[in-house]
């Protein structure tokens, strides 16, 4: 639990002007192609909010629904349907308003003996209904951990071969007007994420990260968005693997900073040296939970293009994959 709560950076929960809609809409954009290709139909409903925007800590809001979702994703069948939806349920407390988000599958479902367990890293359905299909790995523990530090609870609700719905209520504190003016002022048009020009589905990154749970997260935010993914648990790993590669096998690196046996700066100082000018002048994107300015320096001067803070912001990920990659692209 101890490391866990480290991955999650939550001693403390940021507090953030969120539009919840805007939320909902980037989950939507993310996995829309994923679900399309599967033949799944996938909806969201956010009509019945009347308080878009309040403040909480988006970063693991979006987790808890990327975990939601990839669930959903994996155990429901091809030509199946799955929905993600938000309401606001009262307001309460002055200042407060409850929530419920809902995602819910026509997938195989569950027993409500393993349902009692499914928070429990890397359990799985002992029945021959999910043979070959993976276990629920340590999305649904980390979701449990996030929604009980916003103060939520979980409710699941399913059957075998009925799918799977689960309900999380959380409560937010609505943002005033002047706060929502005072964002949408300061808000400038280079904020905005700009529509991708690189088509990530072509695209091969190398993640080099030592604690699993990041790892799981990483890898299914990456490729939930298209890209395919190999994995290093340290540096050394990852330099072996580079050097071993052809040119153009691997588009970029992900890079954590501290591991063990090789850390991200040596390991990318190493690459820098390759003999192979191909492979030396690979992209490296540090990503770490070192987020001060001397961090930021110490990735550039060891040859790194640029630097991801963590717990990760998909839309600022996606963002700098696509500036980094675009700049690769049009230097060859």
């Amino acid at each position: 639990m101890k490391i866990l709560h480290k991955l999650l950076n939550t001693r403390k929960l940021f507090r953030y002007l969120v539009d919840l809609y805007d939320v909902f809409c980037g989950i939507q954009e993310l996995f829309a192609e994923q679900m399309k290709q599967k033949k799944l139909d996938f909806q969201v409903h956010t009509s019945q909010v009347e308080h878009r925007y309040v403040w909480c800590d988006r970063k693991n809001l979006n987790r808890v629904l990327l975990n939601l979702l990839s669930n959903a994703y994996k155990f429901t069948p091809e030509g199946g349907t799955i929905s993600a939806s938000l309401m606001e349920t009262g307001t309460g407390d002055t200042g407060y308003s409850t929530y419920e988000l809902r995602v819910q599958d026509t997938g195989i479902g569950m027993s409500r003996e393993f349902a009692d367990r499914m928070f429990t890293a890397f359990e799985r359905e002992r029945t021959s209904t999910v043979s070959g299909v993976e276990g629920t790995g340590l999305g649904m523990s980390i979701t449990k951990s996030i929604v009980d530090l916003m103060g939520g609870n979980i409710e699941v609700l399913t059957a075998p071969g009925a799918g799977t719905q689960i309900i999380i209520r959380l409560k937010f504190n609505l943002a005033k007007d002047s706060d929502i003016r005072a964002a949408q002022k300061d808000a400038s048009p280079e904020e905005a994420v700009q529509e991708a020009t690189v088509d990530f589905s072509t695209k091969r990154l190398l993640l080099v990260e030592d604690n699993m749970i990041n790892m799981e997260i990483a890898n299914m935010i990456l490729t939930q968005a298209g890209f395919t993914v190999e994995t290093a648990e340290n540096g050394q790993v990852a330099l072996d693997m580079v050097a071993a590669s052809q040119p153009g096998h691997f588009d970029a690196v992900l890079m954590d900073i501290q591991m063990p046996v090789m850390d991200g700066y040596e390991a990318t100082r190493a690459i820098r040296k390759l003999e192979n000018p191909a492979l030396a002048s690979i992209p490296i994107l540090a990503m770490t939970a070192n987020a001060f300015k001397e961090d930021e320096i110490a990735s550039h001067e060891a040859g790194m293009q640029a630097h991801i803070a963590k717990p990760i912001d998909v839309a600022i990920l996606m963002k700098t994959l696509t500036s980094v990659l675009q700049n690769a692209q049009n230097n060859h």
